[in-house]
């Protein structure tokens, strides 16, 4: 007795329908995917600027000396560039500049497509005293995030009396924080 072959596949039908589905779900995926990648690399950059005020107060107090957190110029003096990589370095003649040229450490906590702010009053430095406390004037930071196909994200960083950072982030989406005291703070427009 003859057998009968049984074909099996697809019709042309299925599998443009299969396509069709699967594009829209990669679609979907892709857009809510971007948006993770955005939150997690402004959360990553305010975490390493967590850990340049750490290791600046620890360091600090380690070598009880005034300690500077600067980006640096080509001079080696502190500038208000914070797309700059970010040193940190002892500063016995308070001169904004490295002792003998020695920087305890670097840091480059700024990924592409975001941009971080000073506020401080145009000095574009911060200082710890050899006790950890912060030294001189207070200031802060504002980190900007726009990644695309993500909504953008902002973060206001301050450096209080203690030496230890604050931070405040744009809850809402609307790039824009409101401060307890009243200011409002949005990310300039690049």
């Amino acid at each position: 007795m003859p057998t009968r072959k049984v074909l099996a596949g697809f019709t042309l039908i299925e599998l443009l329908v299969t396509v069709v589905l699967l594009s829209l779900l990669a679609g979907m995926a892709s857009t809510s995917w971007s948006t993770v990648i955005g939150s997690s690399k402004h959360r990553q950059m305010i975490n390493e600027l967590r850990l340049v005020f750490a290791v600046a107060r620890s360091y600090a107090t380690d070598k009880r000396g005034l300690t500077t957190i600067c980006p640096l110029s080509e001079a080696q003096k502190c500038v208000d560039d914070w797309s700059l990589p970010i040193a940190i370095f002892t500063d016995k003649n308070n001169d904004k500049r490295p002792d003998s040229g020695r920087i305890h450490r670097i840091f480059n906590p700024v990924p592409s497509r975001s941009q971080l702010y000073s506020r401080t009053a145009g000095r574009g430095y911060f200082q710890l005293a050899p006790d950890g406390m912060s030294h001189g004037t207070l200031g802060s930071l504002v980190a900007c995030s726009n990644m695309p196909n993500a909504p953008a994200r902002m973060s206001y960083i301050a450096l209080n009396i203690g030496g230890r950072l604050r931070v405040l982030d744009d809850k809402d989406g609307d790039g824009t924080i409101k401060l307890p005291w009243g200011p409002v703070l949005t990310c300039p427009k690049t």
